[in-house]
């Protein structure tokens, strides 16, 4: 019964069927499907895993991507309250930000979703983050990766500014830097001094978690 249920909630996700998600979800939380919280949230991650290679491949789109994501974030909503993450579950910590000046959070907001059911905790600064913002958080929280989201071309040479903030504070070696964004491109990455480049939730996704296991 727990593995019909769990291949109900996986195939609702990949059928973008937000209703039949959410129903497998209550089924889960009701324990009318002898799953725990935990086996769903898994059953989500390698939902979104399947989303990933779909979108990575061309098979599926940007709209079918962000969707996805969307369903997921709703059924974490009601699974992360049940869910007490084990220290040998947790895979690290991960900090994001948008840039400041810069508005934009629905990539931001995407990758979040997948990298928490990847089986990371992140800590959202939210949008317009200032310089100092992300060194005060990589110092409170000391993550193994810091995410600095950028749509803006007006706007990416806050990400240079931010990875000098942490050089100064000596406290860059202690922390990956992972950009993504509509401005940004690998060659940024590269020039700005970033560890990787995100073009996307799921890669992003899939760099942190080899860095994880590094």
């Amino acid at each position: 019964m727990a593995s019909e249920v769990l291949q109900q909630l996986k195939g609702k996700l990949l059928d973008l069927d937000m209703d039949g998600t959410i129903a497998a979800v209550k089924l889960i939380i009701d324990g009318k499907g002898e799953a725990t919280a935990g086996d769903a949230v898994d059953a989500l991650s390698e939902g979104l895993q399947v989303v990933g290679k779909r979108f990575q491949e061309g098979e599926w789109f940007l709209v079918e991507l962000v969707y996805a994501g969307e369903i997921a974030k709703e059924a974490m909503n009601l699974l992360s309250p049940l869910v007490v993450t084990e220290p040998s579950r947790l895979l690290g910590i991960i900090v994001v930000g948008t840039v400041a000046g810069d508005l934009h959070d629905l990539g931001k907001n995407i990758f979040i979703t997948y990298a928490k059911s990847a089986g990371f905790k992140v800590i959202d600064l939210g949008v317009d983050v200032a310089v100092q913002g992300f060194v005060d958080a990589v110092k409170e929280h000391k993550p193994l990766a810091l995410g600095i989201s950028c749509l803006l071309t007006s706007t990416d040479r806050e990400i240079g500014k931010v990875i000098e903030e942490l050089k100064k504070q000596n406290i860059r070696d202690g922390v990956k830097v992972i950009i993504g964004g509509a401005a940004l491109t690998e060659g940024f990455a590269a020039s700005s001094g970033a560890d990787a480049f995100a073009p996307d939730a799921v890669t992003g996704t899939d760099i942190i978690r080899k860095w994880s296991s590094a």
